[in-house]
């Protein structure tokens, strides 16, 4: 197995990371998204943070894998995103980054690439069946049912972001209730201002709970009691005990875990087992770490 690149494209960071033959990382870059100049300054920015992670590690990859926002197709393009970037749908990102990479690239979803960090790398190791929650500017999930990540049969599955039920605010993608407008960064950011005037960042309004901020601890406990009820209904559906939890969001497991608890233990799934709600153990570099793994078909 030769090294290789992962990069992740995300809300508002573009991370890349160089993975040793062992499957350690040798070296790391990020940089903001620029999601409002489109496609093609997306490209750009991989391909700096590529050159930078691969300078750090001192190795020459022969093939990256790359984790994108959207629902991808087989062919790197990008059938449907948020209405956090310019010019995403339709863009056709693998053709793209193959030929400003000058090596042969696979991409696939962000959060599909996350579930596949965690099962290989991080908190799933050894388990067959689990769902992977990432909290970021958005809500995303992954499903790895006996010990295979599920797609789905158009790319889309585990979309639990998108999934109703969850008050009635306008999501991002245009439809209304979904568990992304209680319980993503940019959601909780945009809940507080609406509270209070104040428009700060998600780690603000998370310091602020801290320090005894009502407001903000409620948007916290509420994004919590979501995720518990979103364990549920994935317990109810595919029989799936364990989930993994991470994103950026997820630096606020302090504030999260005990509405989640609580919510678990009020409303355990009808099967009689009790959800396992794990934390991610690959922090921020979950889904550059999983999206090299897209590579495997490359190699």
């Amino acid at each position: 197995m030769y090294p290789r690149l992962g990069i992740d494209i995300g809300g508002t960071g573009i991370s890349a990371v160089v993975l040793d033959v062992d499957g350690s990382v040798k070296g790391r870059a990020c940089t903001d998204t620029p999601a409002e100049h489109g496609g093609d300054a997306m490209v750009a920015a991989c391909r700096r943070v590529a050159t930078l992670a691969t300078e750090r590690s001192g190795l020459v990859p022969r093939v990256a894998g790359v984790g994108a926002a959207g629902v991808i197709d087989a062919d790197g393009v990008v059938l449907a995103a948020s209405d956090s970037f310019t010019g995403w749908e339709g863009y056709p990102l693998g053709e793209r980054l193959n030929a400003s990479l000058s090596m042969p690239v696979s991409v696939g979803n962000d959060v599909a690439a996350f579930v596949l960090g965690e099962q290989r790398f991080g908190a799933g190791r050894g388990l067959e069946n689990f769902f992977g929650i990432a909290l970021g500017t958005g809500v995303g999930g992954g499903l790895v049912l006996n010990s295979d990540l599920h797609t789905g049969e158009n790319g889309a599955a585990a979309e639990i972001g998108h999934i109703p039920g969850f008050g009635d605010r306008l999501c991002t993608c245009g439809r209304k209730g979904h568990l992304e407008t209680i319980a993503a960064g940019r959601s909780i950011a945009s809940l507080y201002a609406l509270a209070t005037g104040d428009s700060i960042s998600t780690k603000d309004v998370a310091r602020l709970a801290r320090e005894g901020d009502d407001i903000a601890a409620g948007l916290f406990a509420d994004a919590g009691a979501g995720l518990a009820k979103a364990a549920l209904m994935i317990s109810g559906i595919l029989d799936v005990s364990a989930l993994i939890i991470g994103g950026g969001v997820a630096h606020a497991w302090d504030l999260l875990q005990p509405a989640m608890d609580a919510s678990l233990r009020r409303t355990p799934p009808i099967s009689g087992n009790p959800v396992q709600v794990l934390r991610s153990e690959l922090g921020t570099d979950a889904v550059a770490i999983g999206a090299s793994q897209f590579a495997d078909s490359l190699l």
